[in-house]
């Protein structure tokens, strides 16, 4: 079964989060940063396949977005259908296994994303001032959530947790000592998609094997490797 797609959604995809970003009310806009790529699936959209319109929009191009979602694009007259695959089968036996999160680590670590995204609000602020204590008091949390990890899959979350805090707190530190933001957000980038993919994880139970985090993605690399040998 394949998912069909009118050309009238594709254009309502706008960057920012996954593909939107709209420009607030009264917003200034000339504070905004315009956006230069959006990855899918590890997958790059950047150059002449966004248009950025004044309001603050960005579109992207039909062609870029249905190869970032693997589709094919069929024309119909005035209107072009995105042919999307079917979701693979989620994996079964051993393979689900190791991708499944316990629950009593689950219980214990479901609310560090929220707390580490928190933070990352507060250090994009400028003038914003953050104790050191709040970046220790996260990594306590990770540490006694730790005690509750029984499974592979808890263990990689804990990791990509770690990483995300800690990434944040040396960004937050070098931009309080002057660096230049494009220098000090250098890692920003992966420190929120490894929030992001622990928060969906914590939340559903499993694991998808499609994170976007470079701890995760490593850890999974990892198992694998382990699991042909």
């Amino acid at each position: 079964m394949r998912r069909h797609v009118l050309l009238l959604i594709a254009c309502a995809f706008v960057a920012g989060g996954a593909f939107a970003q709209e420009a607030q009310p009264g917003a200034d806009r000339s504070k905004a940063v315009q956006l230069t790529q959006i990855t899918i699936e590890g997958k790059q959209i950047t150059g002449d396949d966004l248009l950025v319109r004044k309001s603050g929009t960005t579109y992207v191009s039909l062609p870029a977005l249905a190869r970032a979602l693997g589709a094919s694009v069929v024309s119909e007259g005035p209107v072009a259908v995105l042919s999307i695959p079917a979701a693979p089968e989620v994996p079964c036996g051993e393979a689900a296994a190791a991708l499944r999160l316990s629950d009593p680590y689950r219980k214990a670590a479901v609310r560090i994303p929220d707390e580490i995204e928190t933070l990352r609000a507060l250090a994009t602020k400028p003038g914003a001032l953050i104790p050191a204590a709040s970046f220790d008091s996260i990594d306590h949390q990770i540490s006694e959530a730790d005690f509750h990890a029984k499974t592979d899959a808890d263990k990689s979350v804990s990791y990509a947790l770690s990483h995300a805090n800690s990434t944040l707190a040396i960004m937050y530190y070098k931009l309080r000592r002057g660096v230049p933001s494009e220098y000090a957000k250098h890692n920003e980038l992966d420190s929120e998609l490894c929030a992001i993919d622990s928060m969906w994880a914590l939340r559903v139970g499993r694991l998808s094997g499609k994170e976007m985090c470079s701890v995760l993605q490593s850890r999974e690399k990892e198992s694998e490797e382990k699991a042909s040998h």
